[in-house]
């Protein structure tokens, strides 16, 4: 390990390209895909926000985070209320995350992983309390954020869903992607963003076993990793050092976490600055735990050609990945609570299969001992495939005739089978009467606009006004 003048290892060529890049990446370098990338991002966050403002559990982190006081820095989502920027996009990350309603980055057609319902409000919320922050600058840093959150993710060579290793690649990465877009906004030079993320390699997590258990913990995750990077940028700003080889070194992000895994190191720098990876973020076509999509898909291509009464069961087969919402089965087939429905493949199908879709109400915890959904869920089985990337659903009627799918690979939400930019603002329309604070359709429609319109916006702080 070589040393600088100050007795501090040296900036491997890694970490001090990534460093520079992130300071150095203007609105000018966003091409117009990467800024509707960035755009888009930040409505869905804020749309599914407004919405998770009201979820189970939402209650208790409004009052964990307005009870101690502070300054009104930033806004909480829904609510009508504001609190210290750090706390505020913690519960803005919790709400986005509430109903499985998130983004994802798509690694292969099996799964992907959460990145903007953690970047943006981090974002808007150091943003919000700086003042005097346009749009521009707000999306360029959800850009930035987001494309360094990607490149980490992909430069990991193998599996790595609970199948394969125990962390939650989702809020793990989301501590960087947040810890950037936060210190990109803020303006951090290279030597405080070096800092800040070094800072962060000292606390990133994640982990499943919230969701094996359906716990409000699950969620948490999200602000945690939001919380974190605003305590990483604080502490850098204010001079406090962090490990400077946090992606290479001995101890560093790949072999503290991926310790089994091949890292292609170079592929983190490959375009970087040209190439911003936002632009394959996608956003779900349901809400609920993301590998059920194109099982979904799948199931609906079937559902009018037969009656429910006519059902004798659905078996369904795909990927490994499909483990996320099988196991434990006694859960998944009898979910105790709306988190438990929201990670249970057989449950959404039985949902999809009586109502035709899958809306938020499905998961109440007073709908998951519905005796008629049950039964349904109960009719469900699943073949996990080594290296099957599509899904195929079989339709067994009680006569005995078979009606099977076509394979899915690419399901709705994914970036190659999109939802539309006039959907999610629909969607953002449907979610302002379901807030915490309902908000008025007109006041919500001026909401939506300026969100649409953000980059013409020279201070963000006016993004929430009448709501």
């Amino acid at each position: 390990m070589q040393f600088d003048h100050g007795g501090r290892p040296e900036i491997p060529a890694l970490e001090a390209a990534v460093v520079r890049h992130i300071v150095s990446a203007r609105f000018q370098d966003l091409d117009v895909d990467a800024v509707d990338a960035a755009r888009r991002t930040l409505l869905w966050a804020t749309a599914t926000a407004v919405a998770g403002s009201a979820a189970d559990g939402s209650d208790g982190v409004i009052r964990f985070v307005t009870e101690p006081g502070g300054h009104e820095q930033a806004t909480l989502i829904g609510t009508g209320l504001k609190a210290p920027a750090a706390a505020a996009a913690f519960a803005n990350a919790v709400f986005a995350k509430a109903h499985e309603y998130e983004d994802k980055y798509w690694l292969d057609n099996a799964g992907g992983f959460a990145m903007g319902f953690a970047v943006a409000p981090a974002v808007l919320a150091a943003a919000e309390a700086a003042g005097g922050i346009n749009g521009k600058d707000v999306l360029t840093a959800i850009a930035v954020g987001i494309d360094m959150q990607a490149r980490l993710l992909s430069a990991i060579r193998g599996e790595i869903s609970p199948v394969w290793t125990p962390w939650n690649s989702t809020y793990l990465f989301c501590n960087y992607g947040a810890t950037v877009g936060v210190g990109k906004v803020l303006g951090l030079n290279e030597e405080q963003m070096l800092d800040a993320l070094g800072l962060i390699h000292a606390q990133a997590c994640g982990n499943f076993q919230g969701q094996m258990e359906g716990v409000l913990g699950i969620r948490m995750q999200g602000g945690f990793a939001v919380r974190n990077a605003f305590a990483s940028v604080e502490l850098a700003r204010n001079g406090i050092s962090g490990a400077r080889q946090f992606l290479s070194g001995r101890f560093g992000f790949y072999k503290l976490h991926y310790p089994n895994h091949t890292i292609d190191y170079e592929s983190i720098l490959d375009g970087l600055g040209k190439n911003f990876l936002g632009r394959r973020l996608g956003f779900k076509g349901y809400p609920c735990g993301v590998v059920a999509h194109p099982v979904l898909d799948a199931v609906r291509q079937l559902s009018s050609s037969f009656a429910l009464k006519d059902l004798e069961s659905v078996h369904v087969e795909g990927s490994p990945t499909l483990y996320i919402m099988t196991e434990p089965p006694e859960r998944r087939l009898n979910p105790h609570n709306g988190i438990d429905a929201q990670f249970s493949l057989p449950w959404v199908i039985a949902c999809t299969l009586r109502d035709g879709t899958l809306k938020l109400n499905h998961f109440d915890n007073a709908l998951v001992s519905s005796p008629d959904l049950i039964a349904l869920a109960h009719k469900v089985t699943v073949d996990r495939q080594e290296g099957r990337e599509s899904v195929t659903v079989e339709i067994r009627l009680k006569n005995g005739s078979r009606l099977r799918s076509q394979p899915v690979a690419f399901c709705l939400g994914h970036p190659d089978n999109p939802v539309t930019t006039e959907t999610m603002i629909q969607v953002f329309r449907d979610h302002l009467d379901i807030a915490a604070k309902p908000i008025a359709a007109e006041a919500g429609e001026a909401l939506i606009r300026r969100f649409v319109g953000i980059d013409g916006i020279d201070d963000v702080t006016r993004l929430f006004d009448g709501v």
